[in-house]
Order: C-alpha cells, then sequence, then structure tokens
C-alpha cells in the first residue's frame, strides 16, 4: 500500500471513529436532558412552571387574585372582639376578599390556603383569631369557625410552609373558580396594648393528587 492509500485508509478511519463519538455524545446528552425532564416534572408529582403560588400539578395550575393593596389582613389599635361580632365585621380593611382559580388538566389537584404572620407583628398568637367562609350561590358560608392563630411546625405535604397556619384545604376534580372572605380580630378576654398590630398575608398552595 502506498502512502498515500495509507494516509486515506487513515483518513476514513478517523472520520467514521469521529462520527461513532458524535453520535454516542448525542445519544448520552438526550438521555440526560430526559432524565433531568422526569424528574423535575415527576418527582413530586408537580410542575414548578405551572405554578403561580405554590406547587401546581402537572399540566394543572392554581392562582390567587384580590384587589386589595395586599394579600392580607392587618389589625392594629383594635379592640377585643366577641365571635359573633367579629364573624360579621363589614368596615375597610376589616375583612380580605380573595379569588383562588383552578385550571385542572389530567388529574386532581389539592389546594391550601395558608396564612402567614408578618414579622412585623407584636401581638400574641394567642390573642388573634381568623375567620374564614366561602362563597356558594351567591352567599358566603362558613368553612372555618373562628380560631386562634396556631402555626404548623413543619412544611405540610401540599406545600404550606412552616410557620403558617392552614386556614383551609379542598380538592377539585374540575377546574373552577372559589371566592373566599377573611376576618381576623382580637378574642374577647385578650389584654391588649392599643399601639399593638397584627399583620398576615395568605397565600395558596396547590398539589397535584
Amino acid at each position: 500500500m502506498n502512502s498515500t492509500q495509507e494516509n486515506k485508509s487513515n483518513s476514513s478511519k478517523f472520520i467514521f471513529i469521529s462520527v461513532i463519538l458524535v453520535t454516542i455524545l448525542v445519544i448520552l446528552v438526550l438521555c440526560l436532558s430526559f432524565t433531568a425532564f422526569k424528574k423535575a416534572t415527576s418527582e413530586d408529582g408537580t410542575n414548578p412552571s405551572n405554578d403561580s403560588n405554590g406547587n401546581g400539578g402537572i399540566n394543572s395550575k392554581i392562582s390567587m387574585t384580590y384587589t386589595e393593596n395586599m394579600n392580607g389582613i392587618s389589625i392594629q389599635d383594635a379592640l377585643p372582639t366577641s365571635d359573633e361580632v367579629g364573624k360579621h365585621l363589614k368596615g375597610k380593611g376589616e375583612y380580605f376578599d380573595f379569588t383562588i382559580k383552578s385550571n385542572v388538566v389530567n388529574s386532581s389537584i389539592t389546594y391550601e390556603i395558608a396564612a402567614i404572620k408578618d414579622k412585623s407583628s407584636t401581638i400574641s398568637d394567642d390573642f388573634i383569631k381568623l375567620y374564614l367562609e366561602k362563597q356558594n350561590s351567591g352567599t358566603y358560608e362558613q368553612v372555618m369557625e373562628p380560631t386562634i392563630f396556631k402555626p404548623i411546625t413543619e412544611k405540610s405535604k401540599v406545600g404550606s410552609p412552616n410557620g403558617s397556619m392552614v386556614l383551609y384545604k379542598l380538592n377539585r376534580k374540575k377546574s373552577g373558580t372559589d371566592n373566599y372572605r377573611l376576618r381576623m380580630w382580637i378574642k374577647e378576654d385578650a389584654v391588649v396594648e392599643m399601639d399593638k398590630s397584627y399583620t398576615v398575608k395568605v397565600n395558596v398552595y396547590g398539589k397535584a393528587s
């Protein structure tokens, strides 16, 4: 074999080996990308890209809307109030209306409404009562009775964070809209200085079920 033929042979071998190596590399990258994608979407049955205020399910999502300046409610210089009066507070800033929209595809979705105390709060949790209603046929009905603020000690399975209080939990098998109204007051037998305040922010967390 002359030198020219030998060079052509070596060149062909080099090209063949290069093609094989590139093909193997492409296959490896595709496999790793698929594995990473599958893990991201299936690890806990959720898809973070479909998540608005928590964890939405695969091809499903939840979102929370409100018309107030903040997603929550605050009281300051308030007087202790009985449950009967607190449940019907109607003044400006005395209640918080919000809407949760669920887009359910391929699975049902469970969501939790959680209240998170703001760090600026100066009233004891033991003095604070929260009351939640859900709209049904145009009328608001109780879904959580007046309850002292009690934070959970670890993150819930649905996603509500440690330190928040889970107000309500709902499983939705189809898409829809839910309207809620939250009220908060100082319990009747509490002794609180007038310059004290308490603020909670409301978020929704969801997970495919």
